[in-house]
C-alpha cells in the first residue's frame, strides 16, 4: 500500500504538467497577489479536501442532498465569480462576508490577516469544479468509490494524489509571491496585479460555467504530442502499480494493463462459469473451445459504442467462423431492465447477432476479467490464452489482423481484406454521455433542485446551456432513471452531435412526440415515424434524431402518457 501511495502522489505531481491543470491555473496564482501570506496554503488545503471527498463521495452527497452534481458545480461558479469581483472590487468585501456568514470564523476577505479562510474557500469550490486528466490510478479508485464500499485505503489513494497535485501548486503560487515582492514595479502595483487576476478568476469561472474549460482542455491535448501526454502517465501502467490497483479493487493481478499490441502473452482465458444463460448456443466453456479462435466482447445492448462495434463482429464473423473463429457477446448489465432475458433477446435479434451471447447479470464474468468497459474485447489463441485486447472503439484493424495472426498460428491461414469504412465518424465535441438518473445525473439545468426518489413539478429554465438537459412537468428522480408521472410533461436537450440516442423503458407501449427540434433540418431517424413520434413499446436505445452531419441543436420530447422511465443519452456524428 506504501508504494501505491508514493505512486499516486507522483501521479499527483504529473498532473500539473498536463494541459488539464491550465483552466485553473489562474486562480491558483490569484492567491500570490495580496499580502495575506497564508492565502496561498488557505487556498490548496481547500483543492485538497474538497476534490478528495467530491471524488469519493459524490453520488452520497448528491443522494443525501436531493441536488444534482450540477448545482453543486453551478454553486461553486457563483461563488468564484464573487471571489474574483471582491479582487476586483475591494469594496465588495464587505458586502461577500455577509454572504458567507454562515462560516463564522473561517472567511474573513479583509485586506489585512493571514488570508487562509478565504484562500480556503477558494480552494474549496475549485475543488468542485476541478476535473483533472486522470490516469490509471485516479481512474481505478473512481471505479471503485462508484461501485464498491467506500474503503479507507482508496480515501488514501485519493488523498495522496490531491497532495502531490497540491504540493508543486503550492511552490508555484508563493514563487509568484516572491517574485511579486522583489520586483519593484510588481510591488508597487499589487492592487492592479490583483485586479488584472480578478478578471482572470471571473473569465475562468464563465469557462467552467459554460463548460468551455474541457473543451479548451480537449483543443489543448490535441495540440500537444501524444507521446507526451502518455508518457506522463506510463509509470503507472507498470506491473507494481497495476498489481497494487488489483487489490485496491479486491482482484488479482490484472494483466490486461495498458493497450495491446497486434499480439502480446497475457496469460490464460477466464471461464464462462457464473454466466445466468446462454442465446443462441448451449453453456459453453473455456477447455471445450480449445482448439478455436475465441473472440470475447463485453457488451450491452443500450450502449451505442457497443452497438457501433456491432458491423465488425458481424463482418469478422461471417468471414471467419469457417476456419475456427467463435465470438462470445458477454452481455453485462449496466441498468437495471438489462438484467431481462427478454430485453436480450430482443436485442440479440434486432441487431441480427447470430454468435453464442452469455447473460453476466451477476458480473461474475466481468470480474474475473479484471473488466471496467463497454465495449472490450479480449482475444484468445487454439491453446486458451489471451493474445490481444482492446478497451472501447476503434483499433479494428489491429483487432483482425490479430484473428487471422492466431487462426495462422492454429493451422487456418486466411488471407482476406481488411473490414474497413464501417464505424461512424465522431466531432471532437461532441455532447458527452448523458445520465438521466440521480446517482450519476450530469447537465440538469431546471430551476428546481431534484427532489430525489418521490414525484415533484419542474419547469423549464430561459435557456438551456449546451450539454444540458432540463425537464418539465411531473418528474420521479431515481438512481438510474427519471419517470415522467402526468401526461405532457416533457424533456429537452441541448446538444452537439449528428446521432442523438436515449434509453427509454415503459410497463406500456406509448407515444412520445418530438415537439421541437432545432436547426429545422430534415431528421431521418428510423425510430420516429412522419408524424414525429416515438412508439416506446421496449426497453432499448431509441433513435430520437439523425442529421446529415454533426451539429448544434435542440430536441424536446413530449410524453403522451405517463410512465415512461429515460436512462441516458448517448451521441453519435
Amino acid at each position: 500500500m506504501v508504494v501505491l501511495l508514493l505512486f499516486s502522489i507522483l501521479s499527483g505531481v504529473v498532473t500539473i504538467l498536463s494541459p488539464c491543470i491550465l483552466p485553473i491555473l489562474p486562480i491558483v496564482l490569484s492567491s500570490s497577489a495580496t499580502n495575506q501570506k497564508a492565502r496561498p496554503l488557505g487556498l490548496i488545503a481547500g483543492l485538497i479536501v474538497t476534490f478528495s471527498l467530491f471524488t469519493l463521495i459524490v453520488t452520497k452527497i448528491v443522494s443525501y442532498l436531493g441536488i444534482s452534481a450540477n448545482a453543486l458545480r453551478l454553486l461553486s461558479v457563483v461563488l468564484l465569480i464573487l471571489i474574483g469581483l471582491t479582487m476586483l472590487i475591494p469594496a465588495l468585501t464587505v458586502l461577500f462576508d455577509r454572504l458567507v456568514g454562515f462560516l463564522p470564523g473561517l472567511v474573513k476577505t479583509e485586506t489585512q490577516g493571514s488570508g487562509f479562510g478565504q484562500g480556503f474557500l477558494t480552494g474549496a469550490t475549485l475543488g468542485l469544479v476541478w476535473a483533472p486528466c486522470a490516469g490509471p490510478i485516479l481512474s481505478a479508485v473512481i471505479i471503485v468509490a462508484a461501485t464498491q464500499t467506500l474503503t479507507f485505503n482508496s480515501a488514501l489513494v485519493v488523498f495522496a494524489y490531491s497532495l502531490g497535485v497540491g504540493i508543486p501548486l503550492l511552490l508555484v503560487t508563493y514563487g509568484g509571491r516572491a517574485l511579486i515582492q522583489r520586483v519593484r514595479i510588481l510591488s508597487g502595483n499589487l492592487l492592479r496585479i490583483q485586479q488584472a487576476f480578478g478578471v482572470l478568476v471571473i473569465l475562468t469561472a464563465l469557462l467552467i460555467g459554460f463548460n468551455l474549460d474541457t473543451q479548451f482542455t480537449a483543443w489543448a491535448t490535441g495540440a500537444i504530442p501524444a507521446s507526451w501526454t502518455a508518457g506522463l502517465t506510463a509509470f503507472e501502467n507498470s506491473p507494481i502499480v497495476q498489481e497494487q490497483l488489483a487489490l485496491l479493487r479486491g482482484h488479482g493481478a490484472n494483466v490486461f494493463a495498458a493497450n495491446s499490441d497486434i499480439l502480446g502473452h497475457y496469460g490464460p482465458a477466464r471461464d464462462f462459469t457464473g454466466g445466468t444463460g446462454w442465446i443462441n448456443s448451449v453453456p459453453l466453456t473455456r477447455d471445450g473451445l480449445k482448439g478455436k479462435v475465441v473472440l470475447v466482447d463485453f457488451w450491452t445492448y443500450s450502449c451505442i459504442n457497443c452497438i457501433r462495434t456491432f458491423p465488425y463482429l458481424l463482418d469478422w464473423y461471417a468471414k471467419y467462423k469457417d476456419y475456427g473463429f467463435v465470438i462470445i457477446g458477454v452481455h453485462t448489465p449496466e441498468f437495471a431492465f438489462e438484467h431481462d432475458t427478454a430485453n436480450v433477446v430482443q436485442a440479440v435479434h434486432q441487431f441480427g447477432i447470430p454468435y453464442p451471447v452469455v447473460q453476466d447479470n451477476n458480473y461474475v464474468i466481468w470480474n474475473a476479467y479484471l473488466n471496467s468497459y463497454w465495449p472490450a474485447e479480449y482475444l484468445i489463441d487454439a491453446t486458451g490464452q489471451v493474445r490481444h485486447f482492446q478497451y472501447g472503439e476503434g483499433n479494428y484493424d489491429k483487432t483482425e489482423q490479430a484473428i487471422q495472426a492466431l487462426l495462422a498460428e492454429a493451422g487456418h491461414p486466411v488471407t482476406a481484406p481488411l473490414t474497413k469504412g464501417l464505424s461512424a465518424n465522431f466531432s471532437a465535441n461532441e455532447t458527452p454521455e448523458t445520465y438521466i438518473g440521480t446517482d450519476r445525473q450530469s447537465g440538469f439545468a431546471s430551476p428546481e433542485r431534484v427532489a430525489a426518489g418521490k414525484v415533484s413539478n419542474y419547469s423549464f429554465p430561459g435557456v438551456v446551456a449546451l450539454n444540458n438537459f432540463a425537464v418539465s412537468g411531473s418528474w420521479d428522480f431515481e438512481p438510474q432513471y427519471a419517470q415522467e408521472t402526468t401526461a405532457g410533461s416533457k424533456l429537452t436537450l441541448h446538444f452537439f452531435a449528428q446521432d442523438v440516442y436515449l434509453v427509454m423503458t415503459s410497463d406500456q407501449s406509448s407515444i412520445v412526440t418530438i415537439t421541437g427540434l432545432t436547426p429545422d433540418t430534415a431528421n431521418t431517424s428510423e425510430d420516429v415515424n412522419a408524424q414525429g413520434e416515438i412508439l416506446v413499446s421496449a426497453s432499448r436505445l431509441y433513435h430520437l434524431v439523425h442529421f446529415s452531419q454533426a451539429m448544434e441543436g435542440t430536441v424536446t420530447l413530449k410524453f403522451n402518457s405517463p410512465g415512461v422511465q429515460a436512462f441516458s443519452f448517448t451521441f453519435g456524428g
